[in-house]
């Protein structure tokens, strides 16, 4: 007997007008709704996540989203302007062996940072939405007057 660890993915992309696409990298030719935790259908969707590191910094973590290059990903593309004004959603549930989906697990918002296409895969790429900060940073709000042009990135730098 072997312990199969089975993970699900669900994927809730914003685009940049606030259209949501919902999308589900296990069950082939299923759309899931009534999933606990999560409202809408999720259709399935060949995508497979990859990249997420942690760091003692508390530094932005950075995952990749990859799709084979098929027309709907294209869309997504091109909806949330090559990625860099969308929004995802990404939660992670187990699966048992009877195809149950467990009632908890993990759901991260990521920031669009940007795409990239090859001759057979698109990969989408996000940014954690919120940074760690540490205690010493100045208690003041943040906008282009003291910061300028707010980054993609973790990097700022205080006037």
């Amino acid at each position: 007997m072997t312990n199969e660890i089975r993970l699900v993915q669900f994927f809730e992309l914003e685009d940049a007008d606030g259209k949501k696409y919902r999308f589900q990298n296990y069950f082939v030719g299923d759309d899931k709704s009534n999933v606990p935790g999560l409202t809408g259908e999720y259709e399935f969707a060949p995508f497979q996540v990859q990249g997420s590191v942690s760091s003692l910094n508390g530094d932005n973590s950075q995952i990749q989203v990859l799709f084979p290059a098929i027309d709907y990903a294209i869309r997504l593309v091109e909806k949330a302007s090559g990625n860099r004004r969308s929004r995802l959603t990404l939660t992670t549930r187990t699966v048992t062996a009877a195809g149950a989906i467990s009632d908890s697990g993990p759901q991260e918002i990521y920031i669009g940072l940007g795409a990239s296409f090859s001759e057979d895969t698109i990969e989408l790429r996000f940014n954690t939405a919120a940074d760690s900060v540490a205690s010493n940073f100045p208690a003041r709000r943040l906008g282009e007057d003291n910061v300028g042009f707010l980054p993609l990135d973790s990097a700022l730098s205080l006037r």
